[in-house]
């Protein structure tokens, strides 16, 4: 039993990992290898040869092929063995899993469900990471959490004040009640307004402006599928200009009980100045490292649904919401017939401030 669906494109790696050597990673629970030929295409196998299963990943790139570090099998792009040191000819039928791929900078994308499927479902397209007018930086974790917890982690910012108490501004002990909640077949937005506060230490240090004065903050950000979320922190300035800050998270389950995160980090201001990149690169690793402190302590605690049967506050309007998609999608691959998620363009049914969690979504 799993809760991520397989029709849906993942993120596998960033363009930068793949160079001259093959990179093993397990993803949705398979074993793959992905690696780059001469051409600088990207392709996607099992990682497993077909004669002994030794792990490709621990093989070499000669090429458009991929030889096998045990035998010498030689698979080209098509996962076909096309040679082998052992006898003249390779078997006409000897051939590997190969994975659907599309590169599209910075990201390398998998679909691991159905391969006709694939062309029926495009990736997210994340166009502002190379827009002029914004600057980026990435790093990846992997995270000993299901998947969706990182997603409701995300989707509720309220634990910020106490999880992150040094890094919100002086004097926010309670984040404000989400503005607007909506919801689409396929994706949550939600936004939460902070009128009239002062900047933190590294909205200072990071923007340039006056820490004498106050700014309207806000909070915002999207489910936009299981395989990634879009969160935005914007100040307004005194002449009205926003000065956003956006963390683009690409989330692929390891397995059950681990996921990789691949996050860039975009600002829209003081683009080339790499004093400001390096501030903001050591606010969010710090941040970071202490977001997944936290998942992972309730991973081991409690297992990888172990939000299941939880109280649910006004701040889970958002997840509660994208956790109703994924049981669609999930609804729809094992041939049930879905519930349509619905539009609520504000929060509803949360009137009381708290009610119980439903049963987290899964395939069966």
């Amino acid at each position: 039993m799993t809760n991520f669906p397989k029709k849906c494109w993942y993120v596998a790696a960033t363009c930068g990992e793949l160079g001259r050597a093959p990179v093993g990673r397990r993803l949705l629970g398979k074993d793959v290898v992905l690696w780059r030929g001469a051409d600088g295409r990207v392709a996607a196998f099992e990682n497993r040869c077909a004669h002994r299963g030794f792990p490709l990943d621990r093989g070499r790139i000669e090429g458009q092929t991929l030889v096998c570090g045990y035998h010498g099998c030689t698979y080209d792009r098509d996962g076909c063995c096309r040679y082998t040191p052992a006898q003249a000819q390779a078997p006409v039928d000897m051939r590997v899993t190969v994975y659907p791929v599309r590169e599209d900078p910075p990201f390398v994308w998998i679909w691991l469900g159905p391969p006709a499927a694939a062309a029926t479902v495009e990736p997210p397209a994340t166009p502002w990471i190379d827009e002029p007018f914004w600057t980026t930086f990435g790093n990846s974790w992997r995270v000993r959490a299901n998947y969706m917890m990182v997603h409701e982690h995300l989707l509720d910012f309220s634990y910020a004040p106490v999880v992150h108490a040094g890094d919100v501004p002086s004097g926010l002990d309670r984040m404000p009640a989400f503005s607007q909640v909506e919801v689409t077949e396929t994706t949550v937005s939600y936004l939460r307004r902070i009128p009239g506060m002062p900047l933190t230490d590294w909205q200072r240090r990071a923007t340039g402006l006056d820490p004498n004065l106050r700014y309207d903050h806000s909070e915002s950000g999207t489910f936009v599928s299981p395989a990634m979320h879009r969160q935005y922190w914007a100040v307004e300035g005194p002449d009205g200009r926003q000065y956003v800050t956006t963390r683009t998270h690409a989330i692929t389950p390891e397995t059950e009980e681990s996921s990789h995160v691949f996050m860039q980090s975009s600002r829209n201001y003081r683009l080339d100045d790499s004093e400001v990149t390096a501030v903001l690169r050591t606010f969010l690793d710090r941040v970071v490292a202490r977001d997944i402190e936290v998942l992972e302590m309730v991973g081991a605690h409690s297992g990888y649904d172990g939000w299941r049967g939880g109280v649910e506050f006004q701040s889970d309007a958002a997840a509660a919401r994208a956790r109703r998609i994924v049981g669609v999608m999930l609804a729809r691959e094992a041939g049930r017939a879905p519930i349509r998620p619905g539009f609520a363009p504000t929060q509803r049914g949360y009137a009381r401030g708290a009610r119980r969690r439903g049963p987290a979504p899964s395939a069966s």
